[in-house]
């Protein structure tokens, strides 16, 4: 059982008050981006949980938070990992992803030497009972980076190195499933209850844990406030249609009062550009992964924002608990002042033309004050400054004068 105490812990992370258990779980369910990241930290405290059950005085240590090294069990440094389900093959082979989350992110700097034992042991759930404990020298090699591990890396389904747990001392029970997989009876999360073999509060404990936040959490958070959104647009009795394919560029369509789709990107605020005593609000406007100019979003990707605010980001007063929202048309949206500017930051993809109208991805905003007893906001336009020779704000954006943005209402071309 969550407590409530646990609860509120939770929201205060998650920026969402009086959560429903059934969308979180339906969240993680709809989105394997989402689900991935929380199986592999949950798989790394259910380790420690039945190595504990086992063995209660065992030294388990965890490692540092971008390490590569999850955790430290007699004293050897283990990397965890829960199969890649598009790379095994049932009864055959085991894939598993095995490159580097964080530094740079193009092949070759990204996958693990093999000079450089990184790790002792990579500790992989088996799929359906069992955990391997594999040397890192037993690791497949990649065959077009020669030097290199292989990723993902197939491990043979009846690998000797299935429940070979004397590698890291555990002798007494070498050879045995140790892994109960047995999921709780009578759980608010079901689905993440059967994905983790934890149980509620434990799921939600391992949530909570600040190493885990950027892996675990960030997904999570984004995509309950864009469900949210999404059925709020919907008990308005407007249509919403969903993009198609991988890695869309926005989040929905929504269909205006001309039947035109209007694409919106949803975003939750950025919690260090927020500030209640200020009356201040922020939000990123950018892509998860690679570098500027390509991380940013283009005014051709979008036609809006919807930046979705928690009630305790806003001046206290009759509002209701749980998110709110404004929305921003993309043509108010500042361009990034490095376009145009690429032999100046020796960036010469700045002056494409593909990269012509890319965003400044730092959206601040204030409570417009000019009336009282409405809650808008305004550009922040003194908190941006300059970078260099450069106004990050150009003299001549729509920005300066954009806004006000109300709460918690639609432009008018979407009414009927």
């Amino acid at each position: 059982m969550i407590s409530k105490k646990l609860k509120a812990k939770f929201e205060k992370i998650i920026e969402f008050e009086d959560i429903e258990w059934r969308i979180v779980d339906l969240v993680v369910q709809k989105n394997a981006n989402v689900l991935r990241p929380i199986k592999g930290v949950a798989f790394e405290e259910y380790f420690k949980k039945i190595l504990r059950q086992r063995s209660p005085n065992i030294g388990i240590k965890d490692g540092a938070g971008d390490s590569d090294i999850d955790l430290y069990v007699n004293g050897f440094k283990l990397q965890l990992k829960t199969p890649d389900k598009g790379s095994t093959r049932h009864r055959d082979k085991v894939g598993v992803a095995l490159h580097k989350t964080h530094g740079q992110e193009r092949r070759p700097h990204n996958l693990y030497s093999i000079r450089a034992k990184t790790f002792d042991f990579l500790v992989l759930l088996h799929p359906e009972s069992g955990i391997y404990i594999i040397p890192y020298n037993e690791i497949p090699r990649h065959n077009s980076w020669p030097g290199y591990l292989d990723d993902p890396a197939k491990i043979n389904w009846w690998s000797k190195r299935l429940n070979n747990w004397k590698k890291i001392g555990l002798s007494e029970i070498d050879g045995i499933a140790i892994d109960n997989r047995t999921p709780p009876k009578k759980s608010a999360l079901p689905f993440l209850s059967r994905e983790t073999f934890l149980e509620d509060y434990e799921i939600i404990e391992t949530l909570c844990r600040p190493e885990y936040f950027r892996a675990a959490v960030m997904g999570l958070k984004g995509n309950v406030k864009e469900y949210w959104f999404e059925n709020y647009i919907k008990k308005l009795g407007y249509k919403i249609k969903l993009p198609l394919g991988p890695y869309p560029k926005y989040d929905m369509a929504m269909v205006d009062k001309n039947g035109v789709d209007k694409k919106i990107q949803t975003k939750g605020t950025s919690k260090n550009m927020c500030d209640l005593t200020r009356c201040t609000i922020g939000v990123e406007v950018m892509g998860t992964h690679g570098q500027f100019p390509k991380r940013g979003y283009t005014k051709k990707m979008i036609d809006y924002v919807a930046v979705i605010i928690s009630s305790s980001q806003l001046p206290p007063g009759k509002l209701s608990k749980g998110p709110h929202f404004i929305i921003i048309p993309v043509e108010d949206l500042p361009l990034h002042y490095k376009i145009g500017n690429g032999k100046k930051f020796k960036r010469p993809n700045w002056d494409k033309k593909e990269y012509s109208d890319v965003i400044y991805p730092n959206i601040k905003l204030k409570l417009n004050k000019a009336k009282s007893g409405i809650i808008e906001f305004i550009p922040d336009l003194a908190s941006y400054g300059r970078s260099g020779n450069f106004d990050i704000i150009s003299k001549n954006s729509p920005f300066r004068k954009a806004g006000p943005y109300k709460l918690d209402t639609l432009p008018n071309k979407f009414h009927n």
